[in-house]
């Protein structure tokens, strides 16, 4: 390993390599048949808007936004995008796609937003970044630090520690059946083995250990929401085994305010 190569740049490596390929998980690509609408809609909630009503004049931050896609979605609803990522390939295939829209790359740490200003943001929004942060309590107050008093923080994310249900590992064994899955190879399941080990969320991330966490750092009215229907209805333009993968997962959604 070189010399000053701390965790923070083996999971920005790691993620960076595989910027090529990110689009083609399904986990991550939203579909826009199914996918779009219902992301849309689940948005919408977050953001206190009315079921069909336009986020037009809200300034909205996309933390750790990889190839674009939460900020696709934000960007079709009418929000001025603040798209955030360390990975400068991540953000490169995201500013392609998110061309000749109201988005703004922005390449810097999501625990650290240097140059984002005080209270400016009406919404935050995180997919899969929580498990991954290096220091999370610093990073919730920023996140607090950047939303406008009564602004909106949406978290999705899931316990990837947890060992799976005995109805999950079902799911999972008839979708194998259905359509293999090509083993990961050694050198990547080491990698992400060696970063996941020294997280601080390497017991796994629970949404009341979250909820607990974002209290601290002075968030208030903490409420979970569903994100079942992204992985399901969202999912229905996909595969059977795919969708049957896709809903076994251990998933979560919190909502949390600024105080004011």
């Amino acid at each position: 390993m070189r010399p000053n190569f701390d965790l923070k740049e083996e999971v920005r490596a790691f993620w960076s390599a595989r910027s090529a390929g990110f689009d083609d998980d399904p986990a991550h690509r939203i579909e826009a048949r199914y996918g779009l609408p219902v992301w849309q809609a689940f948005l919408r909630k977050a953001m206190g808007l009315a079921q069909e009503e336009d986020a037009l004049g809200c300034q909205v931050l996309d933390l750790a936004c990889g190839t674009g896609e939460i900020s696709r979605v934000l960007c079709s609803l009418g929000a001025a995008v603040t798209g955030v990522d360390f990975s400068e390939e991540m953000l490169a295939r995201a500013q392609a796609k998110l061309a000749r829209t109201s988005w703004t790359p922005h390449l810097g740490d999501a625990e650290r937003l240097v140059a984002l200003p005080d209270v400016h943001f009406d919404f935050v929004v995180t997919r899969h970044l929580a498990w991954t942060l290096t220091d999370p309590d610093a990073a919730y107050r920023e996140w607090l630090r950047v939303l406008r008093p009564g602004g909106r923080l949406l978290i999705n994310d899931g316990n990837w520690a947890q060992r799976a249900s005995l109805r999950d590992r079902l799911r999972r064994a008839i979708a194998q059946w259905i359509d293999p899955v090509p083993v990961t190879s050694h050198a990547v399941t080491s990698a992400h083995a060696a970063i996941f080990a020294r997280l601080p969320y390497r017991d796994g991330l629970t949404a009341s250990r979250l909820a607990q966490a974002l209290r601290n750092a002075g968030f208030e009215r903490i409420t979970a929401l569903n994100p079942g229907p992204l992985y399901a209805e969202g999912m229905r333009g996909h595969s059977l085994a795919t969708r049957l993968r896709q809903t076994s997962e251990n998933r979560f959604a919190l909502l949390a305010r600024r105080p004011g």
